[in-house]
């Protein structure tokens, strides 16, 4: 049976001697979003290149619907590609833009083929305008309506929305996540911006130094993270040093005894890192078992909620998200107490020094 969707299978690369991927595997489902995930440097935009035919990786392989890429030309390989800075010619309207790659057509199906892709980008009415003449968002939705007009096999984005402010940005996440309902094509998206990622994505592959730390849905990934990296790159979370003491007992390391709800997968002793979210923290100005003292330092109103900054008696910053109804914000300096959510908590294996 032939191997829908898009396969990255065992993927290294070098550069000038360096290597920037090790052994990199993950595979987009047919008609799919998934998106590249990691910090700069990470070997995100390495892998878009190689699935572009932009290099051609030193050892693995890059299918596309069973048919082998890894060495095909890059005018083969029947690709869409999106840049960040739209790469639209100024000269040529909306739907000269579109059309460009469709020459070879006869007229009228070019024709009924820029008008359906104006149509999906909502650009009907300004079909003989000029780039320039033109909003941030509106070219970027010229950009993608280029990309589908060949009809590719697969569409590649790359920091599709790092040129636009942040309240375009999420207009246009919307926009793609329309439109990929509507086309169904498979498509791979790099991007920094985790928000952003889960926004538009159905699958993350998270990136640190050249390999794959984990591959998950958003929901997935964000829940139960599979190292400390991803937990920390993922949304913010709170670490608390702590020592094991017994099968489902934590000790931080002002002596706080936290309750852990399922067993762990540590000898007593182990020194660990015991995460936690800002959202799973509950907030008191009284001790309360299971809670640490901190010092408030400051609270930003976010709607409904409550951002508390706080600071641990080692120095450590600690964030809590709490609803702001019948919640008392604390004076500056204040001893608070916050009590983890024993069922969110997350423990993972002390760093190395």
């Amino acid at each position: 049976m032939t191997e829908t969707g898009l396969w990255i299978s065992d993927v290294n690369h070098s550069y000038e001697g360096k290597q920037v991927l090790h052994g990199v595997n993950f595979n987009v489902p047919a008609g799919k979003v998934v998106a590249l995930l990691g910090p700069s440097g990470c070997g995100k935009s390495t892998i878009l290149r190689a699935i572009a035919g932009l290099i051609v990786p030193d050892q693995g392989r890059i299918t596309l619907d069973g048919r082998d890429l890894t060495r095909v030309a890059v005018r083969d390989r029947k690709l869409g590609m999106v840049f960040q800075n739209f790469a639209l010619f100024s000269h040529m309207t909306v739907a000269e833009n579109i059309a460009y790659g469709l020459a070879g057509l006869p007229k009228a199906e070019r024709v009924a083929r820029v008008e359906r892709l104006l149509d999906l980008v909502r650009l009907r009415p300004f079909a003989a305008r000029f780039p320039p003449r033109l909003s941030g968002g509106q070219q970027q939705r010229v950009a993608v309506a280029r990309a589908l007009a060949t009809d590719p096999a697969a569409l590649l984005m790359d920091e599709p929305f790092g040129a636009l402010d942040r309240a375009l940005r999420s207009e246009l996440q919307a926009e793609l996540v329309r439109m990929q309902e509507d086309v169904g094509i498979t498509t791979v998206m790099v991007t920094h911006d985790q928000e952003e990622a889960q926004a538009v994505a159905e699958q993350l592959v998270v990136m640190n130094e050249g390999r794959v730390e984990q591959v998950g849905s958003p929901e997935e990934i964000y829940d139960n993270p599979a190292s400390l990296f991803v937990n920390g790159f993922i949304g913010h979370a709170n670490r608390i040093p702590a020592t094991v003491t017994g099968p489902s007992r934590l000790k931080a390391r002002d002596e706080t005894e936290l309750g852990f709800n399922r067993a762990l997968n540590f000898r007593p002793g182990s020194e660990i890192v015991v995460t936690c979210r800002p959202e799973d923290l509950a907030l008191s100005t009284r001790p309360e078992q299971g809670a640490f003292a901190a010092r408030f330092d400051r609270a930003v109103m976010m709607g409904p909620l409550l951002n508390i900054e706080a600071t641990l008696p080692e120095g450590s910053q600690f964030k809590a998200q709490v609803p702001r109804d019948g919640t008392a914000r604390p004076d500056r300096g204040q001893t608070i107490w916050l009590r983890p959510n024993p069922a969110r908590l997350q423990v993972f294996p002390a760093p190395q020094a």
